[in-house]
């Protein structure tokens, strides 16, 4: 899930230098084709798109505020997903569909703020639930946080109820270590080693720009 990127713990400076030298350039960032899906860069003529996608109800449930975005609220969050990338060389992917191209949500990286570590986060249109897209991309972005930014662990939070977004980091192979408070809630925190990682067989193939 996504966070208010305004919340900061005062006095918590992000501890980046384990990832620092294996950044990409500012303004590079990769595509990554899987099986059925390609997690590529936003662009600002995503805001449409995503915009129906954050309207729903059902989709913004356990955001920040449970409420849907509007499309002003969108078009912020996307600016920030865009300059994620640009300050810190990694963040988080538009999601599209292979077949047609559709895109389907949100999955990758960010900054965990408040500790320094980073959290894989995803987020998917609702008619798209169930099919296991949720799993595959965020498989994807596990594996670059491990094999190109060489990080040491990666955690994911879920709201405590949230018992299908908790289904999908136990999928992925995270464990459960302890529910605790994150960007001022509570949160259910799950995390996973570069050592305990399995990615598995599936397709992954990793490009510079956008790959549509």
């Amino acid at each position: 899930m996504i966070r208010n990127h305004e919340e900061r713990r005062a006095g918590n400076t992000p501890n980046t230098s384990s990832w620092r030298t294996n950044l990409l350039q500012p303004g590079q960032p990769p595509s990554i084709e899987t099986g059925r899906l390609i997690l590529r860069p936003f662009e600002l003529d995503d805001l449409d798109d995503l915009a129906a996608i954050l309207a729903d109800p059902d989709v913004t449930r356990y955001l920040p505020g449970g409420r849907p975005r509007t499309r002003e609220q969108t078009g912020t969050t996307l600016q920030f997903i865009i300059s994620h990338w640009e300050q810190h060389g990694f963040g988080w992917w538009a999601v599209n569909l292979k077949t047609d191209r559709e895109l389907i949500g949100w999955c990758g990286l960010k900054l965990l703020d408040s500790t320094g570590g980073v959290e894989v986060l995803y987020l998917f249109a609702r008619r798209h639930w169930g099919q296991g897209y949720a799993t595959e991309a965020c498989t994807a972005s596990l594996r670059y946080g491990f094999q190109e930014l060489k990080l040491d662990r990666i955690i994911a939070l879920a709201v405590p109820e949230n018992a299908a977004s908790r289904r999908v980091m136990e999928k992925m192979g995270m464990q459960y270590e302890k529910t605790a408070e994150y960007y001022n809630l509570e949160l259910a925190c799950y995390s996973v080693t570069r050592a305990a990682f399995q990615p598995g067989a599936e397709v992954h193939r990793v490009r510079q720009g956008i790959s549509l």
